[in-house]
């Protein structure tokens, strides 16, 4: 079951208190929204392209794109377990389990990242970042169109 999101930057709501709190900037609502877009978009892809830690504003702490090894097994309750992905096209194609080994990238496994430690804001522990599905598809882009990419992003320590 989906859950109500109840808070977005982009909101009727936020754009109310936006005037309300500057009276002499006057902005229509669609122009505000895009000024918001599009500062996402830059961001985002200026992390895609540098490969850096990069700081939010208003102490939302800081974001990179994360390059790290899977480990192919882990162990629970003295029971070894394989602990990669399954491809589910082939495993139906073949009729057995098949697995995503990422040999296009070298074994590496990529995602973005929110450094909770950096940022100053009240009760991170109860804040999640879960990016856009457009936003995953951009960085497996990059990472599949050229080897560039998959050399740029570092290892973050958690």
């Amino acid at each position: 079951m989906r859950v109500k999101v109840d808070w977005r930057a982009v909101s009727k709501d936020n754009y109310q208190k936006f005037c309300d709190k500057y009276p002499n900037i006057h902005i229509s609502f669609i122009d505000w929204m895009n000024v918001i877009y599009s500062f996402n978009e830059g961001f985002r892809d200026y992390m895609l392209e540098t490969g850096d830690r990069v700081r939010m504003p208003s102490g939302f702490g800081e974001f990179a794109v994360n390059k790290r090894r899977r480990n192919k097994t882990k162990t629970h309750n003295g029971v070894e377990y394989v602990n990669l992905p399954i491809d589910w096209v082939k495993t139906k194609e073949k009729g057995k389990k098949i697995y995503q080994m990422n040999y296009h990238s070298e074994g590496y496994f990529f995602g973005w990242q929110w450094f909770k430690d950096t940022a100053r804001i009240k009760f991170t522990d109860l804040w999640y970042f879960k990016p856009l599905r457009a936003t995953s598809r951009i960085l497996a882009h990059y990472i599949k169109v050229s080897d560039k990419y998959q050399h740029i992003y570092k290892e973050w320590k958690h």
